[in-house]
């Protein structure tokens, strides 16, 4: 079907991409304690990419035929006459795959789904969803391309609740063995320290960000590194390689290869190469990332994160520190301990300021006691944030959820001086 479509596209005269997706998915649910839904699903998708100079058009078939395609190309051709030109340089075409990531074909499976649900629920989990995904792909353009490609993921993400008290917590990975239920106990320990909270103060603290809450954060500053972003003026990264834009401790990397990656891939959505591509190196950006299109504005080469209209990031990868989390405590003599953040929304993306609802349990730290809060609230400047990162830890961990979209690989944080309200 996808040499049938590209045919079509090559008969007309047009440079085009087709990419046809295959989805399995599979997720166990629970609440109260106990599982209420098991519920599997399959999407099979076509992506239609058409050029002709400088017009252009996309297009999203489910459940492909001949007839819809032939249909839809013909459609989307007399279409193409009446739209504006946009920019585009043509498709790079870079074919040194490397594809050593997890593939588990076992992901899908009723007994070890329900099996970690169930041990989560054991732990003390109270609502959380088990699910599980295997995408089959294959691209072609008319650069010659024509790859497959398979992936497979696995998450846990689960609340425990202890009287008025919450925590968060998740487990991921393309491999539903390293899925470890055994984080829900972490969770409903937190929780349990969480019970008679009072209302947090507003003001200036030294914060410890956990690698939950951190992602987050992170997840965000990788829109910002898109060149699509930065050339449509949402970032506040905009004009700065070369400029420190980050504590020195900090070194941030994009990742499509990580062999553990959530997010990892052999080819972007133009069937160039993924790769690794340095962002930000002891806290100077060096590199945005790149489609055809956006590299040729910028004179560089794709960095295989196509996006055809806008770059995207893949595994997101903050480089860890030496600390531990006992030592951050003792460091922070007075501040807070803050396990997860979500609703992070932007009142000026030029200048990157923002605020985030610190979700579920919050602990004032003084002297190392750790006192429960809640109501709090960041409210601040993304590029201060990382330009105030003190201590990073030893220990990194995989975050992917629906509040953390693009995966991050984060270690705890510290960050002195962070903005605190309430709300």
């Amino acid at each position: 079907m996808i040499e049938y479509a590209l045919k079509i596209i090559m008969k007309n005269g047009m440079e085009g991409i087709v990419k046809e997706d295959n989805i399995k998915n599979k997720q166990v649910r629970f609440y109260n304690g106990r599982i209420g839904i098991i519920k599997e699903w399959d999407d099979k998708t076509m992506n239609i990419f058409m050029a002709k100079g400088s017009k252009t058009v996309s297009i999203e078939l489910d459940n492909p035929s001949k007839r819809k395609i032939e249909e839809t190309i013909e459609k989307n051709k007399k279409l193409m006459k009446l739209l504006s030109s946009s920019e585009f340089y043509g498709i790079e075409k870079n074919k040194k795959y490397k594809n050593n990531k997890i593939f588990d074909k076992d992901v899908l499976k009723n007994e070890k789904m329900i099996s970690i649900a169930e041990e989560s629920i054991n732990y003390g989990g109270k609502a959380g969803i088990v699910f599980s995904s295997i995408n089959k792909t294959i691209i072609a353009n008319t650069n010659g391309i024509m790859e497959k490609d398979k992936n497979s993921l696995c998450y846990l993400s689960v609340r425990s609740f202890y009287k008025n008290s919450s925590c968060h917590e998740v487990s991921c990975s393309r491999s539903i063995k390293n899925v470890d239920a055994g984080v829900t106990s972490v969770a409903h320990e937190m929780a349990k320290k969480g019970i008679k909270a009072k209302k947090g103060k507003e003001g200036r603290y030294n914060v410890i960000f956990s690698p939950l809450a951190f992602a987050n954060l992170i997840s965000n500053v990788a829109t910002f590194y898109s060149a699509f972003y930065v050339d449509a003026g949402y970032s506040f990264l905009t004009e700065k390689i070369g400029e420190k834009v980050a504590s020195e401790k900090i070194s941030i990397y994009d990742s499509g290869i990580a062999e553990d990656g959530m997010a990892s891939s052999k080819f972007d959505d133009e069937g160039i190469a993924t790769q690794k591509t340095t962002i930000i190196k002891n806290g100077i950006l060096k590199n945005y990332i790149h489609n055809s299109t956006t590299a040729h504005k910028y004179k560089t080469r794709s960095t295989g994160n196509a996006g055809i209209v806008a770059p995207q990031p893949w595994n997101t990868i903050v480089l860890h520190g030496n600390s531990n989390f006992d030592e951050m405590v003792d460091e922070i003599k007075e501040g807070i301990l803050i396990t997860n953040l979500w609703y992070t929304r932007f009142h000026n993306y030029r200048a990157g300021d923002f605020s985030s609802v610190a979700r579920d349990v919050a602990f004032y730290i003084k002297n190392g006691e750790m006192i429960p809060i809640k109501n709090i609230r960041v409210s601040d400047n993304m590029e201060r944030i990382l330009k105030n990162v003190e201590m990073l830890s030893k220990e990194t961990k995989q975050i992917f959820w629906w509040e953390v979209e693009n995966p991050v690989f984060t270690p705890y944080a510290m960050v002195r001086d962070v903005r605190i309200t309430t709300s």
